[in-house]
């Protein structure tokens, strides 16, 4: 994934891309940073830079990437909320989707749990907790369905 901002400081027009691939990279005018993630699931990002004395924040959730510029993302137009706000419960529920799922229905279920993850992470940023709790048990379900459909069921049996 490449993304590319162009923003205008002090009447400076600086260029900003994000690289995934090999290494995840950030570029700030042909200077290569090198960035990681803050969660071993899902991409989190929120890196800081400094251009020109004013505070540029690159965000990225998942796929999803943006920058914010005085409080505001640039994309999207909303107001910044740092990721470091990201609840240690909606955190703890992400491990649990990723893990359980992992341990109940292999990769398929690691798979569901990184995509409802990410919904996790967006929704307690947005101070929907009902939500965060709410896909949550509906990934759970949809694993353990998982689970006893492939192991229970005799649906996926093979002939004798």
């Amino acid at each position: 994934m490449k993304k590319q901002w162009n923003v205008t400081v002090n009447g400076i027009q600086h260029n900003i891309e994000y690289k995934t691939g090999f290494g995840t990279k950030l570029i700030v005018d042909g200077e290569v940073h090198k960035l990681k993630s803050q969660n071993p699931f899902v991409v989190l990002i929120d890196c800081p830079i400094i251009i020109d004395g004013a505070e540029v924040r690159v965000v990225v959730i998942g796929n999803k990437a943006d920058i914010a510029v005085n409080g505001e993302y640039v994309g999207s137009h909303e107001r910044y909320i740092p990721v470091r706000k990201v609840a240690a419960w909606a955190n703890v529920l992400l491990g649990l989707s990723c893990i359980g799922g992992w341990l109940l229905c292999g990769v398929l279920g690691l798979l569901l749990g990184v995509l409802f993850g990410v919904q996790y992470i967006k929704l307690n940023l947005k101070d929907k907790n009902g939500g965060v709790i709410g896909f949550f048990i509906f990934c759970t379900a949809i694993q353990v369905l998982i689970c006893w459909l492939v192991n229970f069921s005799g649906l996926f049996a093979l002939p004798y």
